[in-house]
């Protein structure tokens, strides 16, 4: 049976550490520059419920006002993003695990919250955008995780079965969105989360570092 892999970009497959809690603050002050009420929004929360909390916001018929914010957020969070791109690094064993994927097989794709600018140029700098057969991010989705559908785009676009599909990331946030989407997850400890906070979110695996996914694919394809 034909295997996929959905891989969240930063924080799983490359090193990215950008102030996200600066960019999000600069979003909200962009949100309340357009007339909405901001003063409620926490910049500790994802930028989807941040998003969502706007186009709440927004009397019906005026939907192309919350679109014209949503781009202006969009463009906020680029500039935060591109200017640290060039920070990026290969976690150890990303390589390894990825040529073993694709000789097993095993069909690749990106799903990412980044805009399609910076997760270009991280892909680019890391040396790995050979190894996908296309590449999502909040660009080509209505909704960013821990929606799910991005997800489900990813994983209809790879057109396998989702009970062979699964999204690797590294936040209860990817897990939120993979297991909306039906799709099984490999939680990978790389980034702010241990693995024990990770598997009491639902995660289906979870593992230190992406050098374990070659025994664990292994194990799943017998």
């Amino acid at each position: 049976m034909a295997v996929g892999a959905i891989f969240d970009l930063d924080g799983t497959l490359v090193t990215f550490r950008f102030d996200l809690r600066s960019a999000r603050k600069a979003l909200i002050v962009e949100l309340g520059r357009r007339g909405y009420d901001a003063s409620a929004l926490d910049p500790a929360a994802p930028t989807q419920r941040l998003l969502d909390a706007a186009e709440a916001q927004t009397p019906a018929g005026e939907e192309s006002r919350f679109e014209d914010a949503r781009r202006a957020a969009f463009e906020v969070l680029d500039g935060f993003e591109v200017a640290n791109a060039d920070s990026t690094e290969l976690f150890p064993g990303t390589r390894e695990a990825l040529d073993h994927l694709l000789r097993s097989g095993v069909r690749m794709a990106v799903l990412t919250n980044s805009g399609r600018k910076a997760a270009s140029a991280e892909l680019e700098r890391a040396g790995i955008g050979g190894y996908f057969e296309f590449v999502l991010t909040r660009d080509d989705t209505v909704l960013m995780k821990p929606a799910p559908e991005g997800v489900a785009m990813a994983a209809s676009r790879l057109g396998l079965a989702r009970e062979s599909t699964y999204y690797v990331g590294d936040t209860p946030y990817d897990i939120q969105a993979a297991k909306a989407a039906g799709v099984r997850v490999i939680a990978v400890a790389t980034g702010d989360y241990s693995a024990e906070r990770l598997r009491s979110e639902g995660a289906d695996f979870a593992v230190a570092s992406l050098a374990e996914l070659k025994a664990l694919f292994e194990g799943l394809e017998k």
